[in-house]
């Protein structure tokens, strides 16, 4: 039996339920989210952990340029690898950028649209996974991820109105 993929398949099923959770969570259409078998993908770069998993966010009709809009779409981007990150019970100052190099690119480019400034465009990256560290770790949101990572971890391409019932489900309990 092959532990590893085992742990990489659950990693990465943890990722796409976190973007996945706190994209409904903000408003958008889950289209999709699924784990893919990462053959196709394993010729790109050799440092790549050797697993893909993929989540359709549709945000409708929205003007990208409004400030609201982008911050949606920085957490959603960034919920993926906090999630992952939080489920690894990772050392709170070390992210795997490079491991997650394809998020981390979607983010500096939806920040370097927020602010011109690299400073502040800086900030604003701490800030929000700062934001996201405390809320992915705590209900409604992480039993919500917990469970579709499980569904996903199953085999089965999960689809949107999957995902709004389980935020649905988890935010009433909460109390939301």
């Amino acid at each position: 039996m092959d532990w590893e993929s085992d742990e990489d398949e659950t990693y990465t099923a943890y990722h796409e339920a976190g973007h996945a959770i706190v994209g409904c969570a903000l408003g958008a259409q889950i289209d999709r989210v699924s784990l893919s078998q990462a053959s196709a993908y394993d010729d790109l770069e050799d440092d790549l952990p050797n697993r893909f998993g993929d989540c359709l966010v549709n945000w409708g009709r929205v003007d990208p340029n409004q400030v609201w809009q982008q911050q949606r779409e920085l957490l959603t981007i960034l919920a993926g690898p906090i999630a992952e990150w939080v489920y690894r019970a990772e050392d709170a100052d070390e992210i795997d950028v490079a491991t997650w190099h394809l998020d981390w690119q979607q983010a500096e480019q939806c920040v370097r649209q927020m602010h011109a400034q690299r400073e502040m465009q800086n900030r604003i990256m701490r800030d929000a996974i700062s934001r996201l560290k405390r809320l992915i770790a705590n209900p409604p949101v992480w039993p919500a991820i917990a469970a579709l990572a499980d569904e996903l971890s199953i085999g089965d391409a999960i689809d949107g109105e999957r995902v709004a019932e389980l935020v649905r489900f988890w935010w009433r309990r909460s109390g939301y």
